[in-house]
This record gives structure tokens, C-alpha cells and sequence, in this order.
């Protein structure tokens, strides 16, 4: 969409001079607006404690990212509306990627068969995704989340409280990203 509306922009103007501030003032009130939808999504849920190995066989907890806002994103590899939302997630994590405040953590959860792990990889090395992926085997952390479904995810704020929760994928990576930016600037608020 923002290429587009460059070109239109271009095609109108004959240059991009006052592009870039029309762009972020654009931006600005996209994010306010879903900064205010994500207000009225609140929530105030202790976030259950959980410790699962990643894919290089580390322990992770939750626990480990108190004082941290941390994005949950339950997903699975046959699941296609998690996969079609990576692209925009990648992006959420390279937006984030240098903030010390904000941590991604991919549960892959719900899945079955013994070469889980290899499709995981394979996927992730494919597609040259940075994500930090952890594996629910026994669907134990899924279940003390109680998901809806997935893709599912949970923005945890920095004292371990649940306070938003959103399941599926819009279809567009921008939006994605636009609404993980809008929430965690709210959390940083809270």
C-alpha cells in the first residue's frame, strides 16, 4: 500500500519532497487509532509460568523476561494462517530487534509426529526467519493459556500480566505490524 500511494504521490507532485512527513503523519494516526481498539481489549491475567526447551535445547522460562513486554505467538507448521502471518511477524521482530524491552517468543504448539523439530527447522532456515521458536510437545503451555485456536497471541506486560490477547491474522503483514507497534507502545504506557 505505501508503495502505491508513493507513486500516486509522485505521479501528482512531480516529486517526493513532502512524502515522508505526510507518510508519518499518516502512520501516527494509524497507530493512535489502533492504540485505542487495543484500550478496549485490556486485560488483567497473571500469565502462567511456564520453562520449555527451545530449538537449540535450552531451557527458556517466562519468568526468565520479567521486567520485559513479551509477545507469545502460539503457532504450529500445519497451521496456515500462523504461517502466512510470519512475514509481517519477521518484521515485528527486525522493528524490535533493538529494543531491550521487547521480546518475541514463537510456541509452537499442537503439533504432531516425530519430525516436528526438522519441519521447524527447515521452515525457519527456508525463509531466514530470526525467530526464537520454543516447542510445546505436550500442549501443557497451550492448555494454561487456554488458546482459542491459533495463530494466538499474548502480549505480557512487564510484570508478568496478560493484557492483551489476539487470535488469527488479519491477512496483511503492515497491519500486523502496525498492530503489535500500536500495543506494545500501550504496554510501555501501563
Amino acid at each position: 500500500m505505501k508503495e502505491t500511494l508513493k507513486i500516486i504521490y509522485q505521479n501528482k507532485y512531480g516529486n517526493l519532497d513532502k512524502y515522508n512527513e505526510l507518510v508519518a503523519t499518516f502512520e501516527d494516526k494509524i497507530l493512535e487509532r489502533l492504540k485505542e481498539e487495543a484500550k478496549t481489549k485490556i486485560k488483567n491475567d497473571i500469565a502462567p509460568d511456564f520453562t520449555l526447551k527451545d530449538l537449540n535445547g535450552k531451557d527458556i522460562s517466562l519468568s526468565d523476561y520479567k521486567g520485559k513486554i513479551v509477545i507469545l505467538d502460539f503457532w504450529a507448521t500445519w497451521c496456515a494462517p500462523c504461517l502466512a502471518s510470519f512475514p509481517g511477524m519477521q518484521k515485528a521482530v527486525d522493528k524490535f530487534a533493538n529494543d531491550p524491552d521487547v521480546v518475541f517468543l514463537f510456541v509452537n504448539t499442537s503439533e504432531k509426529g516425530d519430525d516436528v523439530e526438522k519441519k521447524i527447522k527447515s521452515l525457519i532456515d527456508k525463509k531466514k526467519y530470526t525467530f526464537h521458536i520454543l516447542l510445546d510437545k505436550e500442549y501443557k503451555v497451550r492448555d494454561a493459556f487456554n488458546t482459542k485456536g491459533i495463530p494466538n497471541k499474548f502480549f505480557i506486560d512487564k510484570n508478568g500480566i496478560i493484557r492483551i490477547e489476539s487470535t488469527g491474522f488479519s491477512g496483511s503483514a503492515d497491519r500486523l505490524v502496525d498492530e503489535i507497534t500500536a500495543t506494545i507502545s500501550l504496554l510501555k504506557e501501563l
